[in-house]
């Protein structure tokens, strides 16, 4: 019939059943002639296995946590995932691994922490309180073998532009009211206490698939912008006077040369000297490819800032005190009196935190070949942060710099972390009396260094080349958080990720496939338009569920 359109072409193929209820065409090999290319295409038998297909959706399925379990063993592994590599691993060839491994972030984590802190605002010991049980309880509990977790650039911020919204410790002659700061660093410490409990009921009720909804243009905007307001905040520590805290770029630029005649060129001559130092062996170490001078680069500008101001006596801003000892137990000082003004922040480091720490828990999940559950990452940043903020920490993550760091020293379990909180509780019982002459300044230049690996201009370039609606939305995420703050940037990016995923469902990218000559790989026609393709057939691929 000439009138049939070709979407009603189709060909009978008679379906039978076999006793064990797979089901099989009833031909062997049906040959199709194909008068436009003159060619034969033989269509082997094949068969449909219903029951292994019915038996895939129920296992895929699942949706709570506490699942069907064969033995005791699944039941404690899914209690305690730290028993998976427990049982299969190898001291002779991977202990000296792991302690090296541990030891090397250590080294990095003990300044890097203290940096964080005073990003956060809060005192630097609680960076190190932040450095030390959360670590140790992600051993144990979390599902990724090299992650290095504790205190990041970017969760420090969004703990301080949230938290200041609530209590602001710094007056406006830029010293610190004791009793304000104290109400915020227990804030902090509640924060934290929250974002495990957020985590844990993702991780109970498998919410792990949410991050599928974060798309890369979005997070790699917000993140290169988060990375501009954390330097610029930094900025203050190298002129050497204080400036009233700012959550936009321009109200920073504002206030940071509004007082332009205090610069005191002795501080900002350190902190130039230190962050050049780091960036040098950052460039030295990427190019050779030695891991240890990246490693020990914080520890290297802390130990020679150190010395020159207490050789040289130099006045200018240190950190002056760091309480000697243990992380005292908090958990009984938390009042909640502000819990409503929390929801914000806690829904913020939640969303950010877990996607900052998936993203490098798969990456190096993949290159050594072992699969992480979304899921179980979620219970085990929860146990950290619950645990944490039980000793005195306020809220951790992953870290992309240290955890690159502890892969490339050769990390292979847990130990690596176990030997990383040990060393940063060695430094707390003996050593905080020596990092009380570390200048502000180096401080500074520890962050700055820090997230300048967060600045991902190259993807805005390569999105503008291959596809502009995704650079129109690293764009914006991009802007709205340099110009409305991080928490609205991140509102911002969770919306236009919403937005982009009903758009490409409602409007899919749709392609007429031909097939390549001599072969039988079917390709776009527009990509390769040597294709050939079917009289009154078109074959098409639709790119969506």
């Amino acid at each position: 019939d000439t009138n049939e359109t070709p979407s009603s072409l189709r060909i009978e193929m008679p379906v039978a059943k076999s006793e064990r209820g797979v089901m099989k065409r009833s031909i062997s090999v049906e040959v199709l002639r194909d008068c436009a290319l003159n060619t034969v295409h033989e269509v082997p038998q094949t068969g449909i296995d219903l029951k292994g297909k019915v038996d895939k959706w129920k296992r895929n399925s699942r949706t709570g946590f506490i699942t069907k379990v064969t033995n005791r063993q699944e039941l404690l592994c899914a209690i305690l995932p730290c028993l998976r590599w427990m049982r299969a691993y190898d001291i002779k060839s991977n202990l000296m691994k792991d302690i090296i491994a541990g030891l090397t972030v250590g080294v990095m984590v003990i300044p890097q922490s203290m940096s964080y802190a005073k990003l956060a605002g809060l005192p630097v010991q609680y960076g190190l309180y932040s450095a030390f049980m959360p670590v140790f309880a992600y051993a144990i509990w979390g599902s990724s073998r090299q992650l290095a977790v504790g205190p990041v650039a970017l969760v420090s911020l969004l703990v301080s532009t949230s938290l200041t919204a609530i209590v602001d410790p710094v007056n406006e002659n830029g010293s610190i009211d004791e009793t304000k700061q104290m109400h915020y660093n227990r804030l902090a410490i509640e924060t934290a206490l929250l974002v495990g409990v957020v985590y844990l009921a993702m991780g109970l009720l498998r919410l792990g698939f949410v991050t599928v909804f974060m798309s890369h243009a979005v997070i790699s905007g917000f993140t290169t912008g988060a990375a501009v307001i954390i330097a610029m905040s930094q900025v203050k520590y190298f002129f050497g006077y204080e400036v009233e805290r700012f959550k936009v770029l321009h109200t920073g630029i504002q206030n940071l040369f509004g007082n332009i005649e205090y610069f005191d060129w002795r501080t900002f001559l350190m902190g130039s000297i230190c962050l050049a130092v780091l960036i040098l062996m950052k460039l030295i170490g990427k190019h050779y490819e030695n891991k240890w001078m990246r490693a020990i680069g914080p520890l290297v500008v802390t130990t020679l800032s150190i010395l020159i101001t207490w050789g040289f006596k130099i006045d200018i801003p240190i950190i002056e005190s760091i309480p000697k000892g243990l992380p005292p137990v908090t958990v009984t000082d938390l009042k909640f009196h502000d819990f409503n003004d929390l929801i914000t922040p806690v829904l913020v480091v939640t969303i950010v935190g877990f996607m900052e720490s998936i993203a490098i828990a798969k990456q190096l999940a993949s290159k050594h070949k072992y699969n992480i559950d979304a899921s179980q990452e979620l219970i085990g940043l929860g146990m950290s942060n619950f645990i944490g903020s039980i000793f005195g920490a306020y809220p951790i993550t992953g870290s992309f710099s240290r955890s690159a760091v502890n892969n490339d020293s050769g990390a292979m379990s847990g130990i690596s972390g176990i030997c990383t909180a040990s060393m940063v509780g060695l430094v707390l019982l003996v050593l905080t009396p020596v990092f009380e002459e570390m200048p502000l300044a180096t401080l500074a230049a520890i962050v700055i260094s820090g997230v300048l690996n967060l600045l991902d201009f190259d993807e805005a370039i390569y999105l503008w080349r291959v596809h502009k609606l995704d650079f129109f939305i690293w764009f914006i995420s991009f802007l709205g958080t340099i110009f409305l703050g991080a928490e609205k940037g991140i509102g911002i990016a969770v919306i236009i990720s919403l937005l982009s995923v009903i758009y490409e469902s409602a409007y899919p990218h749709t392609a007429v496939l031909g097939k390549l000559p001599g072969t039988n790989v079917y390709r776009n026609i527009k990509q390769y338009p040597n294709a050939q393709r079917y009289n009154q057939l078109i074959i098409a691929r639709i790119d969506a569920p």
